[in-house]
């Protein structure tokens, strides 16, 4: 069972490219602190040093912390971690698992997402990122930017010159782009959409 290892632009995330597809329909982010977790991402955050992953049809990115082990030494856990998975059948689970929503009811939030979608997720898949609407209002598009592209140098330079020039092509009357990054990561996605778009949550 051959699986890549990839650089990516940013320096603390290796993107693993897998022999197979996995059964997600759109690639799905978890952290350490994830309530909700699959096996397979069970197995994967166990190993020390890796905060967040990234599943997605064609790779698993990976992220580690300034402590843990060197890459060169690590990849080699993440692909044992990824070759045990796939023997023994974790990925099925993935075929039921979603990650909680938000409807979007405005048309031009539906066509960002779409144009995110199909145009713009294949490419930054490629360094093992995904990036996800939160919300559209007053012409300013919110995303989450997460897996390789979480906290990545030259993430606001794609955001610019990539994303928002995309997607300004399609929707004129789009204005710009914004990344949205929470301070909580232990925040659920619905609840990071619906903060964008301007809800407010009681604390506690």
């Amino acid at each position: 069972m051959l699986i890549r290892v990839e650089l990516t632009p940013n320096p603390i995330a290796r993107r693993f490219a897998l022999p197979q597809p996995l059964p997600v329909d759109a690639p799905m982010a978890f952290d350490r602190i994830s309530k909700r977790r699959p096996r397979l991402a069970e197995r994967l955050l166990r190993i020390e040093g890796v905060t967040d992953l990234l599943i997605a049809r064609e790779f698993i990115s990976a992220s580690r912390d300034d402590s843990a082990a060197d890459w060169s030494i690590l990849q080699y856990d993440i692909v044992a971690g990824i070759t045990g998975a796939l023997a023994e059948g974790e990925d099925g689970e993935l075929e039921h698992w979603t990650e909680d929503q938000v409807a979007l009811d405005d048309p031009i939030e539906q066509q960002i997402a779409e144009i995110l979608r199909t145009r713009v997720q294949p490419k930054v898949a490629l360094d093992g990122g995904s990036i996800t609407l939160l919300s559209y209002k007053d012409g300013v598009a919110k995303v989450r930017m997460s897996g390789a592209c979480g906290g990545c140098p030259s993430a606001q330079m794609t955001l610019k010159r990539g994303v928002e020039i995309t997607l300004r092509h399609y929707i004129p009357k789009l204005k710009r782009v914004e990344a949205v990054l929470d301070s909580d990561p232990k925040k659920p996605f619905w609840k990071s959409m619906l903060e964008a778009r301007g809800a407010k949550f009681r604390s506690g």
